[in-house]
This record gives C-alpha cells, sequence and structure tokens, in this order.
C-alpha cells in the first residue's frame, strides 16, 4: 500500500466520555478490491492539532489476510472523515 491519506470506512466505537476507538476499516485498492482490516489492539492514541485541524490519531495492531501489521488512522474532527495516514509495517 503506497498512497498516505487513503480515505477508508471504520466502524468504531465511543465511550460514555466521548472517546473514539476503531474496531475495524474497510479500504479499495488500486485494483479495486475492497479490504476488511480487524483492529487487533489500539498502541497508542492522541489529539494533535495541524495548523488549526483538530485530528485524533490512532496506533493501531491490525490483522490482514492473517498477517499483523501496524497502521496509522486518523480522524479529523472537522470534516468527520477518517484516513488511513499510512502501513507502519
Amino acid at each position: 500500500m503506497a498512497n498516505r491519506n487513503l480515505p477508508v470506512q471504520v466502524l468504531s466505537s465511543c465511550n460514555t466520555d466521548g472517546q473514539l476507538q476503531p474496531l475495524r476499516f474497510r479500504f479499495e485498492d488500486s485494483e479495486h478490491q475492497l479490504h476488511t482490516v480487524h483492529i487487533t489492539e489500539i498502541i497508542d492514541s492522541r489529539f494533535v492539532e495541524y495548523v488549526g485541524i483538530e485530528t485524533f490519531v490512532f496506533l493501531c495492531k491490525a490483522l490482514l489476510e492473517g498477517a499483523e501489521k501496524l497502521y496509522e488512522l486518523r480522524y479529523t474532527v472537522r470534516t468527520h472523515r477518517w484516513t488511513l495516514f499510512r502501513e507502519v509495517y
């Protein structure tokens, strides 16, 4: 996966304190195949502000086709959009 900031569909939960937690996400590859990725662990989550754009950043361990991967997902508050920023490994 070479694309950065790839728009993704995310299934997430929100606890009573309003904290988001992504559970799984789905993306379309360059061959138009849909891939569903099940998140097994949130390694790190933080709130970041890039030039006035409020974003939640999640570093997630996940399973894709039986292999464990590390992904960075971002949720932009203003637009309510999720993106797959990068595949770490």
